[in-house]
């Protein structure tokens, strides 16, 4: 068994690379709760993207996946994307007027759920299945954001679903800041998603673009995975000093 002088120090080695870790982390795409904000819908709110299961229904697999991009100065749809204005990428000037975003910061990614036949219930998992990107109006890529990666179940909040949100996600604060340089540095940046949901069986599923500050959300939470880590390693390394003090005012 290690002395407690050297447990101490792996100890403290562990908690240094833990805390590093967390502040760090591309955390990007962050679940922030369930928010139900009316009206939203086409012509109501900036909608970027929406998803509904293509296909014969006999060969369904309960997932949407798709995507809207920037590509040589046009939009492009692919995968579940509905067409049209169902799916498009946004100029982030204009959000100040349509959805009263002041900057990256107070960008929300709102999902409204249409889902009346499994429950009313949406799942996401991993980081490809919610990714922000950041494109010039040529489609040049200025920057991607990501899903945080966890598991979650995403219910309908209240009703029948449709016509509102039900659960919203945010920016990290350091990519907010990422994204707001990006924003200053290129009058027409756009906003492109993509996103894969599972548990599907209906839709369609929509993701717009809102306010943070404007439903009383004020600051994205930090994930948590590593600050946990870092703040555990440091209640054992306090148990360990602690434990050495006892033991040294015995043996005095």
């Amino acid at each position: 068994m290690l002395p407690t002088n050297r447990l101490l120090m792996a100890l403290s080695v562990l908690i240094c690379l833990g805390l590093g870790t967390a502040m760090t982390a591309r955390a990007d795409i962050v679940y922030i709760s369930p928010k139900v904000v009316q009206p939203s819908g086409q012509g109501v709110v900036p909608t970027v993207l929406t998803l509904q299961e293509n296909g014969p229904a006999h060969l369904r697999d309960g997932i949407e996946s798709g995507a809207v991009r920037r590509v040589n100065g046009r939009d492009v749809e692919e995968g579940d994307a509905k067409h049209g204005v169902n799916s498009k990428t946004i100029l982030f000037a204009s959000l100040m007027n349509d959805a009263g975003v002041l900057n990256a910061a107070d960008l929300g990614i709102f999902l409204d759920i249409v889902e009346p036949g499994n429950d009313r219930l949406l799942t996401i998992e991993g980081r490809n299945s919610l990714i922000l990107t950041a494109y010039k109006d040529d489609g040049t890529v200025l920057a991607r954001f990501f899903y945080t990666g966890e598991f979650r179940t995403l219910r309908v909040t209240e009703g029948q679903g449709g016509g509102k949100s039900d659960h919203v996600f945010g920016l990290d604060a350091s990519q907010a800041a990422a994204l707001q340089a990006l924003v200053v540095g290129n009058s027409d940046l756009r906003l492109g998603l993509e996103s894969t949901l599972g548990s599907v069986f209906g839709g369609p599923d929509q993701y717009f673009f809102g306010s943070l500050r404007g439903v009383g959300i004020t600051q994205v939470p930090e994930p948590a995975t590593m600050l946990l880590l870092g703040t555990g390693l440091a209640g054992v390394a306090a148990k360990l000093r602690k434990r050495r003090k006892t033991i040294q005012s015995m043996n005095a």
